[in-house]
């Protein structure tokens, strides 16, 4: 049996359990058990440690490792002078990451020992305690002193290929963490026209960015909405497109107020600035209105490498990086109150 570790990949002889009663079916859970994940549950002839699985994990979201470099450096580990010698494993190593990756996410939220409890949309999605919650956290007459600010914002880095055979794409998590369900989505794409608006914002060249030829492309980029509010270019016909929409509905009673982070408004016409500017919104408090930038950092070092993944995968691995930015936010958000207090 080949092994796959974090100082290398061996071959080892294998001896099953043999004592009465035993199944050969059963094989793949000894190796759970000795903390070894099978490639397969038939008669298994590779496994993953554990250990590796979540160094893999860790190396994603830290150094943005794509599968096919953390496989190399496994080869290099083993066999330095003859790489090309040792066992290649690296599509077990795909299937099996993102199946790792699914069970420790459902563990995690909740799920790992419930067969019978599904995780449902968001299930496995973070929540923040900064994001602004009514009955949670804001005031009960919080209509009348706050406002719910939301930023919108598109990374066209983030592009996705098409795939040769979709129909063999498998979903382990789609919809239950921040990335919407796919086939809702494609039913709203569907419904939705597809007009190729010109930016007339002087300097801002990221609606113009969105209408490159897309012809070997499935997605363009990644559209998100985080914690404040964004919106020069977009809130122009914003109404208009809700308007049109059969599967989208404003209450009668919003009110939208655009505005623009600070950092994108310094690229716009000198008109934007004290229409859209947050200096003069009242309400908006010390904002900048550019969450999404800390986001989109890691999202486009890892872009070349989920741009030609499957649907599927793709939307598993950035959940991940979504995941662990939430994480990072809550974990630290103690530290921050406390300099605040001092």
């Amino acid at each position: 049996m080949t092994i796959v570790h974090t100082k290398g990949i061996f071959t080892h002889e294998i001896s099953w359990c043999s004592c009465p009663g035993s199944d050969p079916n059963d094989w793949h859970l000894e190796l759970l058990q000795g903390q070894l994940f099978p490639a397969s549950i038939s008669k298994p002839k590779t496994a993953f440690t554990f250990d590796v699985l979540n160094h893999f994990l860790v190396d994603a979201l830290e150094c943005k490792t794509s599968a096919m470099s953390f496989y190399q450096k496994l080869k290099q580990l083993t066999n330095n002078a003859f790489p090309d010698r040792v066992p290649d494993r690296y599509r077990e190593l795909m299937r099996v990451s993102r199946l790792w990756r699914d069970l420790k996410h459902r563990k995690w939220f909740g799920f790992g020992h419930d067969t019978e409890k599904d995780p449902g949309e968001g299930g496995l999605a973070l929540f923040c305690p900064a994001c602004p919650q009514p009955g949670l956290n804001l005031p009960t007459d919080w209509r009348d002193s706050n406002l719910l600010q939301y930023v919108i914002d598109g990374n066209f880095t983030a592009q996705h290929m098409k795939m040769n055979k979709p129909e063999l794409d498998v979903a382990l998590s789609d919809g239950k963490g921040y990335m919407v369900s796919e086939g809702p989505y494609q039913s709203h794409l569907q419904q939705s026209l597809d007009s190729k608006e010109r930016s007339t914002c002087s300097n801002h060249r990221a609606i113009n960015a969105a209408n490159i030829n897309k012809s070997n492309l499935q997605s363009t980029g990644i559209g998100a909405t985080a914690c404040a509010q964004h919106g020069c270019q977009w809130s122009v016909n914003f109404h208009q497109w809700v308007k049109s929409s059969p599967s989208l509905l404003l209450p009668p009673v919003l009110e939208i107020i655009p505005a623009v982070g600070k950092f994108h408004l310094a690229a716009h016409k000198l008109s934007c600035f004290p229409r859209y500017s947050l200096n003069f919104i009242k309400g908006a408090g010390h904002l900048d209105g550019e969450i999404l930038e800390t986001l989109w950092a890691p999202f486009n070092k890892i872009s070349p490498t989920a741009r030609s993944m499957s649907q599927a995968h793709r939307q598993e691995v950035y959940d991940d990086h979504m995941r662990d930015s939430n994480w990072k936010k809550l974990v630290g958000i103690g530290e921050v109150f406390f300099l605040e207090g001092e």
